[in-house]
């Protein structure tokens, strides 16, 4: 008899096919779940949001068994899985990421990871984004994905997964076992200070300009924003819909506990 937390587990993330998170994450997903399916972009995606192809045609490629590259968005990817593999019967959690760098305050709108988990949450279908917090982006520490991230998948998931959930869960830029708790988290706002624009020229002279922002978070210290519990050492974990508190009503969970 299967010890699984799931049957079916949908895999996706704005990285792209070839990202290292995307590896770490099809591991635990196996974990978990007696059948794993990764529908991934073709290339980086970062930056899309919950938004989809409408002006250009989407091609797949299969990459192995039951893991496929999209010349979509991350949302496209959700999609075209549902329509092309699962119509008759879908995933039972879409997990997207594990995103390199954190998805928090201000970004969380602009997170191709975190529309991902809106748009199979839409579809009715529970959802969790995860992402990993750095400080270096040529030594990122995958650690804390690797081991709390199937304790933190059953932490969340539902008894009765009706309706549809869909969480945002960021992991501390610190090692594994420097964590121990999970937290809930508000979506804290004010991070981006305002917008920049690097101008440049092509090979032809014409001039181009690069999208950035100027970023602070110093001055975002209440103890329930998701920026200040990443500070904590802690998981944060920030509902993308529902009730403002983890499974059971709390808001944190020691991780020896789970």
């Amino acid at each position: 008899m299967s010890t699984a937390l799931v049957k079916r587990i949908l895999i996706t993330n704005d990285d792209g096919i070839a990202a290292p998170g995307l590896e770490v994450l099809t591991t635990l997903a196996h974990t978990l779940a007696d059948e794993v399916w990764v529908v991934a972009p073709e290339h980086d995606r970062s930056g899309a949001g919950q938004s989809i192809s409408l002006h250009s045609p989407l091609r797949v490629y299969q990459h192995g068994e039951r893991q496929y590259a999209l010349s979509g968005t991350p949302a496209d990817c959700v999609l075209f899985a549902l329509a092309e593999w699962f119509a008759d019967s879908p995933p039972d959690l879409v997990l997207s990421g594990v995103n390199c760098g954190a998805n928090i305050s201000d970004s969380v709108q602009y997170s191709g990871t975190v529309g991902a988990v809106l748009t199979a949450e839409h579809m009715g279908i529970p959802a969790i984004a995860f992402s990993q917090a750095f400080f270096n982006r040529e030594g990122v520490d995958w650690s804390p994905v690797r081991h709390w991230g199937a304790q933190v998948i059953r932490a969340l998931w539902p008894s009765d997964p009706e309706p549809a959930c869909c969480w945002n869960v960021n992991f501390p830029a610190c090692a594994a076992d420097q964590i121990t708790e999970l937290r809930w988290a508000r979506q804290s706002t004010g991070s981006i200070q305002r917008t920049q624009l690097l101008a440049g020229q092509d090979g032809r002279n014409l001039p181009y300009w690069w999208l950035g922002f100027e970023r602070s978070s110093r001055h975002i210290v209440e103890p329930d924003a998701d920026v200040s519990v990443l500070r904590d050492n802690a998981i944060a974990v920030t509902p993308l819909r529902g009730p403002g508190t983890l499974p059971g009503g709390v808001a944190r969970l020691l991780l020896n506990e789970l």
